[in-house]
């Protein structure tokens, strides 16, 4: 006895929810449906409406009885037009908004109602609203009349009355009820018939192939080589591998997972919550977690296409970071070959026409000055300097000033060692390298070249680079958005990059970067924290 009366209680608590839930889904499709229908219909009798006042405010007859005020004539036409296009009202009035012509005579002379004509009276605009007038809640197109100066003179209201448009929508929703109720009726046969069917089952799985899924699904997150995270449209943290928490400097061992909890909280400084209020999708963006990660994001969403949260992959930067700087020293040992290169052959020049002038004194003197020159600052880079790709690009830049006819002053006082373990070698040489060309661009167009200064010291809690050139100044009408890509003082094509470069790269390694421009020249200072807070 006791069997049967369980199986007897599992089919009635399934048919009970299956009908509530069944009435609630049919509800929502009830509401949604004829609110769709319902809004659509207003939204036609809208268009038509605004359809209709721009017709009537562009008649020849209509503008010239506005202009002499007429609401005799504006009346009867108003009115047959009312009845032709079957609409609830056609209101005219001039340019204070008072009534020319109304449906209800004894109120010509008066206001218009409703406060929505201030668009169409002072801003010129055609639009449709939705307000309350005299005669009820209606939807309306707005139109001005405009005489043949393009000046306006008066406004054409036509509108369609909001009950009369439910009265039109009753038989759909008389519709809707009956077919709710047939759909009820068929989910308790099916109810009944399903309940016959897997009494001895409870969603085709039991609770112990549920965590084994669930087992199987962290066993295999936890043999990906990138940490993987994922947030529902809340920011919670749904999933995370072992990986992700490594990677993210977080000891597992001290802390309880931190799935259920708000990545906000558990991560302060991710900005991947803020992808949930526009999910796209990211790849391949650097990211500061204690070191650089390459992280790749896309939006989750469910079968019904709904978006349901963002899922996150990513590794350290240290896989390439070898590499990046192996590329970073060639081109950097590159220029400063190709533009000592010339730089030679130019001294070679000289030497070679002392030589022929009979000037050997001063042959010997030219070459005993530019060998200790660059003795000097080889020296001097040596001693400052101990990144050698740093140390390189200053170099190089220092014969490329050269090259272009000018001249570039290091501090003697500067002195760049060890760098943080979160800034590498080729973002240094990114921000020293693009401040020192826009500097010498510049100097380039100034009618009396002046020095540039470079300086550099990673003396107290920041690394500071300084570069500061005397070219004139930047325009006021760029210093806004000097950072932007594309924004350039030059007109050929191809600029307009450098400070954007800088200005991210300064925010990826959490430094700030200024500057100070007057007429006499331009300052740009660069402040890199050596700790992370």
């Amino acid at each position: 006895m006791y069997q049967p009366a369980r199986l007897f209680s599992y089919r009635a608590r399934l048919l009970l929810i299956m009908l509530l839930y069944s009435l609630l889904q049919l509800s929502i499709v009830v509401v949604t449906s004829y609110w769709y229908v319902s809004d659509s219909e207003y939204q036609d009798k809208g268009e038509r409406a605004l359809d209709v006042a721009r017709v009537v405010a562009k008649l020849p007859d209509v503008v010239a009885a506005v202009e002499r005020g007429d609401s005799e004539f504006l009346q009867l036409l108003a009115e047959e037009l009312r009845r032709t296009m079957g609409a609830s009202f056609i209101v005219v009035g001039d340019a204070n908004g008072v009534r020319l012509a109304h449906p209800k005579q004894e109120r010509i002379g008066q206001p218009m109602v409703g406060g929505d004509n201030y668009a169409a009276l002072s801003l010129g605009e055609e639009y449709v609203s939705r307000a309350k007038g005299s005669l009820g809640v209606s939807v309306r197109g707005k139109v001005p009349v405009k005489n043949a100066q393009g000046n306006i003179i008066g406004i054409v209201s036509v509108g369609y009355l909001l009950e009369k448009i439910d009265v039109q929508l009753k038989p759909y929703l008389y519709f809707m009820i009956l077919l709710v109720m047939g759909v009820l009726s068929l989910n308790m046969l099916i109810g009944w018939w399903l309940a016959q069917r897997i009494k001895n089952t409870l969603l085709g799985f039991e609770p112990e192939q549920m965590s084994r899924l669930y087992a199987e699904l962290q066993a295999t997150l936890n043999t990906i080589r990138e940490g993987v995270i994922a947030i529902n449209r809340e920011g919670i943290i749904t999933n995370i591998n072992a990986n992700a928490i490594r990677l993210l400097g977080k000891d597992q061992g001290a802390q309880p997972s931190p799935v259920g909890l708000s990545l906000r909280d558990w991560l302060p400084d991710s900005d991947m919550v803020e992808l949930l209020d526009q999910p796209q999708a990211q790849s391949d963006i650097e990211l500061l977690h204690g070191h650089l990660l390459i992280a790749n994001r896309v939006p989750m969403r469910d079968p019904q296409n709904s978006f349901i949260g963002m899922v996150s992959s990513f590794r350290r930067k240290d896989e390439i970071t070898s590499l990046t700087q192996q590329l970073s020293q060639i081109k950097a040992h590159s220029e400063a070959l190709r533009v000592q290169t010339h730089e030679h052959a130019n001294q070679l020049n000289t030497i070679a026409g002392l030589i022929q002038l009979g000037q050997g004194e001063k042959a010997l003197q030219f070459i005993g000055q530019a060998n200790d020159q660059f003795q000097e600052l080889i020296h001097f880079l040596i001693e400052a300097v101990d990144d050698s790709v740093i140390a390189g690009c200053i170099l190089g830049k220092f014969h490329r000033a050269h090259e272009l006819g000018l001249s570039l002053h290091i501090d003697p006082d500067s002195s760049l060692h060890q760098l943080p373990e979160h800034c590498g070698s080729e973002q240094i040489v990114t921000i020293v390298a693009n401040l020192l060309d826009n500097a010498f661009e510049a100097t380039r167009r100034s009618e009396s070249p002046s020095p540039i200064n470079l300086s550099m010291t990673d003396l107290g809690h920041d690394i500071i680079i300084e570069v500061e050139d005397f070219a004139g100044g930047i325009q006021n009408s760029l210093q806004a958005n000097i950072y932007q890509q594309g924004v350039t003082s030059k007109s050929q094509e191809g600029h307009g990059i450098g400070l954007y470069l800088v200005k991210e790269t300064v925010q990826i390694l959490r430094g700030n970067v200024e500057f100070s421009s007057d007429q006499n020249g331009t300052r740009f200072t660069v402040y890199l924290p050596k700790q992370l807070k």
